[in-house]
């Protein structure tokens, strides 16, 4: 892959996103009105950061929601509940700016992009925060559930993991598909991850199983259609043809992503939905990218991470 500045790319790409928006509701607005296709997003700050369901909403037309909270498990989230990516990507967008004071030009770039995405989050028309787990998912029917896990919960806490998704099963089935979004091993020359998550290769093979056993334990409990977004694996194909651009998919503490990370999750997510739901023609991705760019490189990337879990780790 070819080494750049994706981030001014990216920008670019998101001043327009409003746009794209507008031509879209147009475009459909001539011809018979459709259903619109609902994504609900079940996280924490994996999901938050960037304003992940926002970038997936803007670029393709779906209308998304989230029960997020920072640092949630699948478990702690149907306990305590969840706090509105909205106002979570408020404070992610605070914290960034406050690192960048007199830091160097990558810091300033992710702090360009949370000043955008806390304009987003104060300015725009936001759902009310969602609090209750049960109550966000038994509140609407959603054609898709986005499901995501501690970072590390697939591989540390499993079965407490299993547990909430058995708890949850009966109101995932409501929706046509739930996706579990498998996330992404660390950055550990950045972390300070505990000992036996530093094989970047073993965390995100761990994180791999665990979420496939995830699918299981909801296709034991009754949900009839799951997938798995390899976002984890599109990191990992990142990271075998340029560690510096791996790098790159990361904010500055390792774990988190940055906005070029939550791109490419994004571009992983849209292949996965429009997939299982058969939809590839109607859920298309709206933002153009020069086929030269480093962004169309890592659309590639989403691409083959998908169809190369397509077996196993694609619809179940």
């Amino acid at each position: 892959m070819k080494h750049y500045n994706a981030l001014a790319l990216l920008a670019s790409l998101l001043a327009v996103s409003l746009v794209v928006s507008a031509l879209r509701t147009r475009r459909l607005s001539a011809g018979p009105p459709r259903r619109e296709i609902r994504v609900g997003f079940v996280g924490n700050s994996f999901t938050y950061y960037n304003d992940l369901p926002g970038v997936l909403s803007r670029a393709t037309g779906v209308a998304c929601d989230a029960c997020t909270r920072g640092g949630a498990s699948l478990a702690s989230l149907l306990r305590d509940g969840g706090d509105g990516t909205g106002l979570a990507a408020v404070r992610f967008a605070k914290a960034a700016l406050a690192r960048a004071r007199g830091a160097d030009a990558a810091a300033k770039a992710e702090a360009a992009e949370a000043q955008r995405v806390a304009a987003d989050a104060t300015t725009n028309q936001l759902p009310a925060a969602a609090r209750d787990l049960r109550a966000f998912l038994g509140d609407v029917q959603r054609d898709v559930v986005v499901v995501q896990d501690f970072s590390r919960g697939p591989i540390k806490t499993r079965d407490e993991g299993v547990e909430a998704l058995r708890t949850l099963a009966p109101l995932l089935r409501e929706a046509r598909v739930v996706v579990l979004f498998s996330t992404w091993a660390y950055d550990n020359k950045l972390t300070r991850a505990d000992d036996d998550l530093r094989d970047t290769a073993a965390m995100a093979k761990g994180l791999a199983e665990g979420y496939e056993e995830y699918a299981r334990a909801l296709r034991a409990a009754g949900v009839e259609t799951i997938a798995i977004a390899p976002v984890g694996a599109a990191f990992e194909l990142v990271r075998a043809g340029d560690e510096a651009q791996w790098r790159s998919l990361f904010a500055r503490d390792g774990y988190h992503p940055s906005p070029v990370g939550t791109y490419l999750a994004a571009r992983v997510l849209h292949r996965t939905v429009a997939t299982a739901l058969g939809r590839e023609t109607e859920i298309t991705w709206d933002q153009n990218v020069p086929a030269d760019s480093d962004l169309a490189d890592l659309a590639d990337v989403a691409r083959k991470a998908c169809e190369a879990g397509a077996p196993s780790m694609g619809m179940l």
